[in-house]
C-alpha cells in the first residue's frame, strides 16, 4: 500500500468535524486505538448509522449520566471500519477508536438521535500515541486476578502478539469495570495518567476482596 492510499484510511485531527452524531452506551468504553463491535437495532440509531455512513463514518461514543438525557462530558470518536446488514434488519458494525473529545452541547434531531458540538483540542495527542514502556507481566497479572474476582474468563493467548498500547487498550475495554471507573479511565489526561487510574482501580478491587476474605 502506497502512502497516498494509506492516507485515505487514516483519520487526522482536521478530519474530525466540530459536530458529530453521538451514540450513548451505558457502561461501554471506547478508547483511542481500541476496537468496539456494536449491534444496532433501534430505528433511531439505524437512521444515525446510515447518516454516518454517508459522511466521514465518524460517530461519538458517550456514556449517559442518568435517565434524564444527560451525558458525561468526555467521549471518544469512533470510525466505522466495517458493517453488515442482517436479514432481521439490524446493523452489525465495528468501530475503531480515534480520539477523545469534550462534549460541549447536544441537540435531539428529527430522526430521534442526538448530535453534539464537540472539541478535540484537549485530546489531539490521542491520534499519535507513542508506544509506552510498561511492565506487561505485572499488568497482565493484575488484570487476570481482577477477571477472576469478577468471574470472567480472560484468554491470555490473544494478548501475546499485542503491542503495549494494544495490550492496555484491549484489556481495559474488555474489563468489567463499572460506569464511574470507565469514565475515570477515559478522562485521564494522557496514557501515563490512564495507567495510574487503571492500576488504582485494579489494586482497590483486589484489596476489597482480600480484605473481605481476611475478616472471616
Amino acid at each position: 500500500m502506497n502512502e497516498n492510499t494509506k492516507k485515505l484510511f487514516e483519520v487526522g485531527a482536521s478530519d474530525i468535524p466540530n459536530q458529530l452524531p453521538i451514540f450513548p452506551l451505558d457502561n461501554v468504553l471506547l478508547l483511542p486505538f481500541g476496537k468496539l463491535p456494536l449491534n444496532i437495532f433501534e430505528e433511531r440509531y439505524i437512521n444515525m448509522i446510515f447518516d454516518v455512513l454517508q459522511n466521514k463514518r465518524l460517530v461519538g461514543i458517550v456514556q449517559p449520566k442518568n435517565n434524564n438525557g444527560d451525558f458525561f462530558k468526555v467521549g471518544c470518536v469512533g470510525k466505522i471500519t466495517s458493517y453488515i446488514e442482517t436479514p432481521d434488519h439490524r446493523i452489525v458494525l465495528n468501530l475503531d477508536g480515534v480520539c477523545r473529545f469534550n462534549l460541549l452541547d447536544s441537540q435531539l434531531t428529527t430522526k430521534g438521535y442526538h448530535k453534539a458540538n464537540i472539541s478535540i483540542d484537549n485530546f489531539i495527542h490521542d491520534i499519535d500515541l507513542i508506544e509506552p514502556m510498561i511492565d506487561r507481566e505485572n499488568l497482565i497479572k493484575k488484570y487476570t486476578n481482577f477477571f477472576k474476582i469478577k468471574k470472567y474468563e480472560l484468554d491470555l493467548d490473544v494478548l501475546e502478539e499485542t503491542s503495549n498500547l494494544q495490550l492496555i487498550t484491549t484489556l481495559t475495554m474488555l474489563a468489567p469495570f463499572n460506569k464511574i471507573d470507565n469514565q475515570a479511565i477515559l478522562e485521564a489526561k494522557n496514557l501515563s495518567e490512564r495507567l495510574k487510574v487503571i492500576n488504582s482501580i485494579l489494586d482497590l478491587n483486589t484489596f476489597k476482596i482480600v480484605g473481605s476474605t481476611s475478616k472471616h
